[in-house]
């Protein structure tokens, strides 16, 4: 049966509106009650008694869970070599190429520099050997408009040595139309048979 109710007006108004005084609907109260029933065991079981973790403490607890599992896992270690296979040098001009990293924008598709230096010839500002590439590619030149990783977008200690092994796979490609040499910054670089050219 539909709730009755009086409809009966208030004896005040503000700005000639005024208010029925009737009960409210019984859902909405038991709503409310539930509202404050729940507050209070709410309270009792995380703030008073302690019986159930704080969402703080089960952080904590999810992170020394993760650290376990993180250091019962044997950790695999790259070994740092330049890559020649086909694969290997493929995913790294995918990487060279992809608008993730974006390095063509500074160096061009082929390497041969447009702002950032031709990476082809044997003259370098920052080291031509393969763990100088990685650590440049990882730490960037932001005061000279390269931020880590072409553009922040962090790669793999695996594309990593993708990307750095495909870059020393150009070299004496010889493009066309690439950057000069600049002799006040850029050094020859010396061959080295293990790490780079």
């Amino acid at each position: 049966m539909a709730q009755q109710y009086d409809d009966k007006l208030l004896d005040h108004d503000a700005d000639g509106i005024q208010e029925f005084d009737n009960n409210l609907p019984k859902w909405w109260l038991y709503g409310f009650y539930f509202t404050i029933a729940f507050a209070l065991v709410y309270m009792v079981m995380y703030h008073v008694t302690g019986s159930a973790p704080l969402s703080k403490q089960e952080y904590e607890q999810e992170m020394q869970i993760a650290e376990a599992i993180n250091k019962s896992k044997p950790k695999k270690q790259l070994e740092i070599k330049v890559l020649t296979d086909a694969p290997s040098l493929a995913a790294g001009k995918a990487i060279f190429d992809g608008n993730n990293n974006l390095c063509y924008t500074c160096h061009k598709n082929d390497a041969g520099g447009l702002v950032g230096p031709n990476l082809t010839d044997d003259y370098w500002i920052h080291g031509c050997d393969l763990k100088s590439i990685m650590k440049n590619i990882t730490t960037g030149f932001p005061d000279k408009g390269m931020v880590p990783f072409g553009s922040g977008a962090k790669l793999t200690e695996e594309q990593l040595l993708q990307v750095s092994s495909y870059v020393l796979s150009l070299h004496d490609t010889h493009p066309p139309d690439a950057k000069p040499i600049d002799p006040e910054r850029e050094l020859k670089c010396e061959d080295d048979d293990n790490d780079g050219h």
